[in-house]
């Protein structure tokens, strides 16, 4: 009888387990999908209920070969990133990070046993009750994390460390339970020993998770500093092609006046089908000097010739009907809004064939600038005004809308996302008092 209440409380805690790992990949990490093909999800699903089947038997026929045991514990910390990788794809450091997760739940549920039996006094002759515990622990506190919309910050704090870290961490945490099982089962130890062992593991733990945060904080700095750098080089980039149009206008004006002088004479001379060409010549000249966006925005003008000279590459072209502000928003304000928008809207035109457009719509009255940009787009899936997206690089994805949205929030402004038909659409409000623009910088 005992045997099989064990049995099924290793069956409930795989279950457990694997719903556990199923909201951490799918909800946390947000990893992409993957279709496998029938003999892969057979066979995984094979050398998964052979590692299960295999542990339970080790487990209750109470196994003393100590080489059978380690590779089957090796194996019970890889079994359900086994059993995910069917339907998702996982890289090593995602395999080490579940491994990670299933060594934590072992190790706080046999810690929260631990002190059950202290407090209450109690016998728990049946294996494994720690990892039920753990794992319904687990549970609570990731359905807490989502109702607190959390999910996506544990995700960046997850998803920066290394594989090895997760290793380390594993064997930390494997090394402690080994050492705290010893302990408490020995009555060579005295209470008080015990306590500061219980406290050592749980100082322990607590310096794993602030290596932890401090490591996403370093990471998150890392990727702040590239951005901020990106966006200067492109400021400077925008400045440099301003002053090569100016240049170009001044070399214009300085020979505007030789060219008149010519055509007088042309005209005096009565040479007026020489002056007609020279005429028409001229208008070519002026054609290819007049730029291709007047906005009222001298940098806004830059940035969106470079945007679309890039564009141009993936056969899309940006067109643009409206005026944009040129005092009361900063220049550094408009490179990051203006540039990160584009980016994004050029990026999800790359993914689509045939010939696409980026429309901006901008609407600027005394005191409000509203920026709609429309661009083509695969099916985008917007939840709480936010992209979901499974790029390698979300991280850096969403620290561009974050800089987008501590602009327009600067501006007391609001930004709206949405996916309609076919087309991606961001509308961007900006509130022109006296009090933002340049006047916060």
């Amino acid at each position: 009888m005992l045997q099989i209440i064990n049995a099924l409380i290793l069956l409930f805690w795989w279950l457990l387990e694997i719903i556990n790992v199923h909201i951490i990949v799918k909800f946390f990490l947000d990893l992409p999908t993957k279709k496998s093909r029938r003999i892969e999800i057979l066979a995984k699903w094979f050398i998964f209920l052979v590692i299960v089947i295999g542990y339970t038997y080790v487990v209750l026929a109470g196994y003393k070969q100590i080489q059978i045991k380690f590779v089957f514990t090796v194996l019970i910390f890889l079994k359900t990133g086994l059993l995910m990788s069917t339907y998702y794809k996982i890289n090593i450091r995602n395999y080490m990070l579940i491994a990670f997760f299933v060594e934590l739940v072992s190790f706080v549920g046999y810690n929260v046993l631990l002190l059950i039996k202290k407090v209450f006094d109690l016998t728990v002759n049946y294996t494994h009750t720690n990892e039920i515990i753990g794992e319904i622990l687990l549970f609570l506190a990731l359905i807490t994390l989502a109702i607190l919309k959390c999910n996506k910050l544990i995700s960046i704090w997850i998803a920066d460390m290394k594989a090895l870290d997760y290793l380390l961490f594993i064997l930390v945490l494997f090394t402690l339970s080994v050492i705290e099982a010893n302990v408490i089962k020995s009555d060579g130890y005295s209470r008080a020993f015990n306590t500061t062992l219980i406290i050592t593991v749980i100082s322990i733990v607590i310096v794993i998770i602030r290596m932890i945060i401090v490591t996403e904080k370093k990471n998150s700095l890392e990727d702040i500093n590239n951005i901020l750098e990106r966006h200067m080089k492109q400021t400077t980039d925008y400045y440099n092609e301003l002053i090569k149009k100016d240049n170009q206008s001044r070399k214009f004006r300085h020979d505007i006046k030789n060219l008149l002088l010519g055509l007088h004479a042309m005209i005096k001379e009565g040479e007026n089908e020489k002056a007609t060409r020279y005429i028409e010549e001229l208008q070519d000249v002026c054609s290819q000097l007049k730029p291709k966006y007047d906005t009222g925005n001298f940098m806004a003008d830059a940035i969106l010739s470079a945007k679309d000279n890039r564009a141009a590459h993936y056969n899309s072209e940006i067109e643009v009907d409206g005026f944009i502000p040129s005092e009361r928003v900063s220049d550094v304000d408009m490179v990051v809004v203006l540039s990160n928008m584009l980016d994004n809207a050029i990026e999800a035109c790359m993914k689509i064939e045939g010939k696409k457009i980026i429309k901006i719509n901008s609407i600027l009255n005394k005191k409000i600038w509203i920026l709609n940009i429309e661009n083509p787009s695969n099916e985008v899936a917007i939840v709480n005004n936010m992209i979901h997206t499974t790029k390698s690089d979300e991280s850096l994805h969403g620290f561009g809308l974050k800089n987008i949205e501590r602009i327009v929030k600067k501006y007391n402004g609001d930004i709206s996302l949405k996916y309609n038909d076919g087309y991606f659409c961001s509308k961007i409000t900006f509130i022109l008092d006296n009090l933002q623009g340049g006047q916060h910088d």
